[in-house]
């Protein structure tokens, strides 16, 4: 909260500096996170929740919300405007997208933050399991401010995962860039947990499936090279065929993909992995300081990302979905004209792939 009233005080004192009049802190609602969701009004469909901390005069904080229905989200904004007394201007956001809304397309609503200055590049986006709007009303007793417990948690998927690092510069790049497609983590908030269910992959600007939180991490090795990464992997003992759990830290991995197109029915495409961590914890039974059982662990684990590899790209094609930027490739491959003429998503979906991994583990640090 503390941190809350920061940033509060802070983009006052931007506003006392403008040359249109000087604005105190009570007079603003700064908002901090903002859900759209398809309503149930097919006159009014948009349906827009925002969430804003308020101070009383004997200087409490708290949060309030407010929602309204309209034609489109600068409609919904015009009408929220008229059910408070306090002036509604952007802050450090959260941009909440429910899912129906989301698989119908985005693209109309994330466009106007581009032409909003309220809006920096460090507005962060996400889909919500549900409605953005029930998420940032639930109230959870370990959360007093759902906004600002969202905005930690992406800047914190942001430094372990890369793929998770998700704003409206990354967002628009990848929707306007033919050879890759956008993706956006993706909450629920059943129980009293607000929770990370994994990532949400778009063909265009429509929302077509969710990646679980293991395919997630195979994503984020096939997208390309990752320094200081971690990965968490629950394979089973090829010994005593029980689950183990292995989390390798400090990974360094090098990504090289290829494609070939030379036969344009049929083009093939390779990933080469070459990977390197440390054992931080492992379950199973071998004992790894031993150099030559060691060795049979890197080949279980360069097996558990093979496999998985090709399993996520089969997803991905079934759904015509290029997160991983396999289109980029090809498109650099052939000329202009041949990429227009081409059918990808016909193309993409019969692409054969070859996965090659290489691990190393650096020290086994602990083990039980």
């Amino acid at each position: 909260m503390q941190n809350k009233m920061i940033v509060m005080i802070a983009i006052c004192c931007l506003f006392l500096t403008g040359c249109g009049g000087s604005k105190i802190i009570e007079e603003l609602a700064i908002l901090e996170s903002v859900a759209f969701d398809m309503s149930d009004n097919k006159e009014n469909p948009i349906k827009t929740t925002v969430l804003f901390p308020t101070v009383s005069k004997e200087g409490k904080a708290g949060t309030q919300t407010l929602t309204a229905d309209g034609k489109s989200s600068h409609d919904t904004f015009i009408k929220l405007q008229n059910l408070t007394n306090l002036k509604i201007v952007g802050g450090q956001s959260a941009i909440l997208f429910g899912e129906e809304l989301s698989k119908k397309g985005l693209i109309n609503i994330i466009e106007t933050f581009t032409r909003d200055p309220e809006f920096g590049t460090r507005v962060k986006f996400a889909i919500v399991e549900g409605k953005g709007e029930e998420l940032l009303k639930k109230k959870i007793p370990s959360v007093p401010d759902n906004a600002e417990y969202l905005y930690s948690f992406f800047e914190k998927l942001g430094t372990q995962n890369k793929v998770l690092n998700t704003n409206k510069y990354r967002f628009l790049r990848d929707y306007y860039d033919d050879g890759i497609d956008p993706v956006l983590p993706v909450f629920s908030y059943e129980g009293e947990n607000i929770e990370l269910k994994g990532l949400g992959t778009f063909k265009g600007d429509q929302y077509v499936t969710r990646l679980t939180l293991i395919e997630t991490q195979i994503l984020n090795l096939l997208s390309g090279d990752i320094k200081n990464g971690s990965l968490m992997i629950s394979m089973n003992d090829e010994e005593s065929g029980n689950n183990v759990q292995l989390f390798l830290s400090d990974i360094n991995s090098k990504n090289n993909k290829k494609v070939k197109t030379s036969n344009r029915k049929n083009m093939t495409g390779e990933v080469n992995l070459d990977i390197k961590g440390s054992v931080l914890e492992y379950t199973g039974t071998m004992d790894i300081s031993n150099d030559k059982n060691q060795r049979q662990l890197e080949k279980q684990v360069e097996n558990y990302i093979k496999t998985n590899s090709k399993k996520l790209l089969i997803k991905l094609q079934k759904y015509q979905t290029d997160p991983i930027g396999i289109g980029s490739l090809v498109r650099n491959r052939l000329s202009y004209e041949n990429w227009n003429n081409l059918n990808w998503n016909e193309t993409y979906s019969n692409m054969n792939f070859k996965i090659k991994v290489k691990v190393d583990l650096i020290n086994t640090g602990n083990s039980k």
